[in-house]
């Protein structure tokens, strides 16, 4: 088995402290509002990975992943313009700053540029864990399917944590995403921009509920 692969088994481990453990992106609203239930998981994980990942998370961690030094400050600069929704931008920076503190308790140095981003509050997760994907030597294809894997993980993890769906049935959905996960785990073109459309979603992450048990 090669170092990369075993590298992205790591990586894309529910116990790797990413940052993006304390989110649901929306779902824990969604659930308490009765817009989601256990027949329609897999359908909504589904939508968010064609329209929140593949056309958002997974240009930006591309350019993440592409860009050293100023220029990938300067893809920072460009994401953090093209947040449409104040939430979710603040979301990002947050679970960016904890791979950030992340890599440096594991003593993997991070890109300057990726640094100098974080400095200037500009450090979003998707781009900073493109570049921190590419230091932990992984290409960009395996760095697309690890995280793409581990959106869906994520969120079937919080269905798990809010009663909504068992561990089996929700690994037997994540299986059965496999495919829809490497068809759309290809690199985008080096001029694409993120981009997305995810109403339902987006309204709930930013409704205020008290006793959360995710950030969003």
């Amino acid at each position: 088995m090669s170092l990369s692969v075993l590298r992205a088994m790591q990586l894309a481990d529910s116990g790797f402290p990413t940052g993006g453990f304390a989110f649901s992106w929306g779902l824990e609203s969604a659930v308490a509002d009765g817009q989601l239930d256990r027949r329609s998981l897999a359908d909504w994980v589904a939508v968010e990975l064609r329209s929140r990942w593949h056309r958002g998370d997974r240009v930006a961690l591309a350019g993440g992943h592409r860009h050293e030094g100023a220029a990938l400050t300067r893809w920072f600069d460009t994401v953090d313009s093209l947040m449409p929704v104040d939430r979710l931008r603040r979301d990002s920076l947050d679970a960016g700053d904890a791979l950030f503190a992340a890599a440096r308790a594991l003593r993997i140095p991070m890109d300057p540029g990726a640094c100098a981003a974080q400095a200037a509050g500009i450090g979003h997760f998707a781009v900073a864990h493109g570049s921190f994907l590419r230091r932990c030597g992984l290409d960009l294809l395996s760095a697309l399917a690890a995280s793409a894997f581990g959106m869906a993980r994520g969120a079937f993890s919080a269905a798990v944590r809010l009663g909504l769906a068992g561990a089996i049935s929700t690994q037997r959905d994540l299986l059965a995403l496999a495919p829809l996960m490497a068809e759309l785990a290809t690199a985008p073109a080096p001029d694409d921009l993120p981009s997305g459309f995810m109403p339902l979603s987006d309204v709930a992450l930013m409704r205020p509920r008290d006793g959360r048990l995710f950030i969003n």
